[in-house]
C-alpha cells in the first residue's frame, strides 16, 4: 500500500511539474491561438466591441453610405491601435512570468509591470475612444437595434 501511494505521489508530482498551473499560461506554454483570443486591455467583458457588432450586423441596420465610410475608418483605426500594442503587451508579460518564476525580485519586474499596466491603458483608451466615436455615427434607432 506505502508503495503504491509513493509511486501515485511521484507521478502526480511529476504531472504538476510538467502542466502549466491555472494563470501560468501566459508564457511559453500558451499556444498561438490562445495567444490570439487574449485581450491586452484593463477592462474585459464589461465594454462591447462595437465595431465588431456593427460588422456583423452591418445589413440590418440600415447605415448610409457616410455611415459605412466612418464606421470603417473607427474600425480600422482602433483595430491598428491595439494590434500594434498588444505583441509588446505580450512580449513584456511573457517576460515577467518567467522572470517570476525564476526567482526574479519584485522590486526588478516593477518597470515592465509598469509598462504593461500603461500599454493596457493606451489599449483599453482605444477601445473607450472607438465605442464613443461609433455611438456619435449611429442613430440611436440603429445603437439600440445593435445593442439587442
Amino acid at each position: 500500500m506505502k508503495k503504491s501511494l509513493m509511486i501515485l505521489a511521484t507521478a502526480a508530482t511529476f504531472a504538476f511539474a510538467t502542466t502549466p498551473m491555472p494563470g501560468m499560461g501566459q508564457g511559453a506554454h500558451m499556444n498561438k491561438k490562445m495567444q490570439k483570443m487574449q485581450k491586452p486591455f484593463l477592462i474585459l467583458g464589461k465594454m462591447p466591441h462595437l465595431t465588431k457588432l456593427v460588422m456583423m450586423h452591418w445589413d440590418d441596420l440600415g447605415l448610409s453610405d457616410e455611415q459605412k465610410e466612418k464606421l470603417i475608418q473607427i474600425r480600422k483605426e482602433t483595430m491598428g491601435a491595439v494590434k500594434s500594442l498588444k505583441p509588446k503587451i505580450m512580449k513584456l508579460e511573457n517576460e515577467v512570468a518567467k522572470a517570476t518564476m525564476e526567482g526574479a525580485e519584485p522590486d526588478s519586474l516593477k518597470a515592465k509591470v509598469d509598462e504593461i499596466a500603461k500599454l493596457k491603458a493606451e489599449a483599453t483608451m482605444a477601445h473607450i475612444k472607438c465605442i464613443y466615436n461609433t455611438k456619435k455615427v449611429l442613430t440611436p434607432e440603429q445603437l439600440a437595434k445593435l445593442m439587442k
